[in-house]
């Protein structure tokens, strides 16, 4: 088989390390270009993410790992060390590999949906750049559509998995579509960062941002159009707001009853306190208050616990899943081995065909031309179609391309370059 992948992922490198080994933008076309211009190879897709860089080849000869590792750490700017934890498949294991990161089985977080996005947008970003071939074109098309079929099929991405994602479902539940709530968030760290994210794919577009460091407040508030207010929140900010979420790193509640009780109570609506923090940003003693909702991080990592053990049962029918849709591809690609075979074969015969055709149309009258033709066409029909199915039945049940090989060498023409047909032949029998 014409493939083979290297990458390293969370699961073998620290985020530093990924960082550094990220492909950009900016670096894609570039990096295709020198793949491409490896010995042997036909076709390149790569893809990048904060969570893992991977490089998918299609090969004519498989390069040696070792040798791959070099080009990997030269491009990725790794240290030897770093080169050396990286991991390496051929073949069917890259198959297997690139479907179940689809399916968001090799994620971070298990069943993660942004990942199938990533994949194809990265295949998009090959395909624009040609430097795809049609083994690489059919492999991420069906990674794709595994990725879609495991997420339709299995509860895989369902239920919040993350502190951040389990308390915006719980404001959702409450309130529903966030777009007419008013939100305040306290802090602006990645947890904060996590749970703006989630707010606004639920709608919310009204925003307080209060931070320590007001700085830090103001890059998040450009990037959700929020209005950035004094730390720790004032009772004002705290009354306005129909959710507050926080996450500091303060050793001191931040949201105190003697600033919030009398806001709280003033208010008509709920309010819904998301504290996400370690130790509690939001003191306690303000869930006692009639129409006030505080949950803790307790709260949500119980949630959290319930929703990845779900996912994790699911894990195991979306792996079933996975391993048929391999085997759907490799069954595609040990027949589409002898395609080159086939298309010689249908060349010379058609040759042949309409050659004879044409020397005897005088035997015939004008108006049987076309039934000659079409006599001839489904002659040569039958007789290709059962050298044809004997090739593909060889390929894919014995893995015998030796069937192939002496087809295309008996049906040779000196119009015909049967030494390329060979050729790949041989290439697919050295795999």
């Amino acid at each position: 088989m014409k493939l083979e992948m290297i990458g390293l992922s969370h699961k073998t490198s620290t985020v530093e390390t990924r960082q550094r080994a990220a492909i950009g933008p900016e670096r894609i076309a570039r990096v295709a270009e020198e793949l491409l211009a490896m010995d042997h190879m036909e076709g390149v897709v790569i893809v990048s993410t904060c969570n893992r860089v991977e490089l998918y080849l299609s090969p004519q000869v498989h390069t040696p790992p070792s040798a791959l590792r070099d080009v990997f750490q030269r491009i990725c700017n790794l240290t030897a060390e770093e080169a050396a934890a990286t991991y390496y498949h051929r073949d069917h294991a890259a198959v297997m590999h690139l479907f179940r990161v689809a399916s968001g089985l090799d994620s971070q977080m298990l069943g993660e949906v942004q990942i199938l996005g990533q994949v194809k947008t990265s295949y998009h970003d090959a395909l624009e750049l040609a430097c795809t071939n049609s083994v690489l074109n059919t492999l991420f098309l069906r990674a794709i559509e595994c990725g879609k079929l495991v997420r339709h099929r299995t509860a895989i991405s369902q239920g919040a998995v993350s502190v951040a994602y389990a308390a915006v479902d719980v404001a959702q539940r409450v309130f529903g579509n966030l777009t007419k709530h008013k939100i305040l968030l306290v802090g602006a760290g990645d947890t904060i960062r996590l749970a703006s994210k989630y707010l606004a794919d639920g709608g919310a577009v009204q925003w307080r941002i209060s931070n320590r460091t007001k700085a830090n407040a103001k890059v998040l508030a450009d990037e959700v159009g929020a209005q950035v207010v004094d730390f720790p929140p004032s009772a004002d900010d705290i009354a306005w707001a129909d959710v507050v979420v926080s996450a500091t790193s303060s050793p001191v509640p931040v949201v105190t009853a003697a600033t919030a009780k009398k806001a709280l109570e003033q208010r008509r609506d709920p309010s819904l306190l998301l504290d996400l923090a370690m130790p509690c940003d939001i003191e306690a003693s303000l869930k006692n208050l009639d129409n006030v909702y505080l949950y803790t991080v307790d709260d949500f990592k119980e949630i959290v616990a319930a929703n990845l053990k779900a996912r994790e049962k699911e894990a195991q029918r979306a792996e079933k899943l996975v391993e048929k849709e391999v085997e759907r591809f490799v069954e595609w690609y040990r027949e589409n081995r002898v395609a080159p075979t086939i298309q010689q074969l249908q060349e010379v015969l058609e040759s042949i065909r309409s050659s004879e055709v044409q020397n005897s149309v005088k035997r015939f009258t004008p108006e049987n031309h076309a039934q000659v033709d079409e006599f001839s066409k489904s002659l040569m029909r039958k007789v290709t179609s059962l050298i044809i199915a004997n090739m593909k039945r060889a390929s894919m049940d014995k893995n015998d391309l030796s069937l192939a090989r002496a087809v295309a060498q008996a049906f040779a023409s000196p119009k015909s370059d049967v030494n390329d047909v060979l050729e790949k032949l041989d290439h697919e029998l050295s795999h």
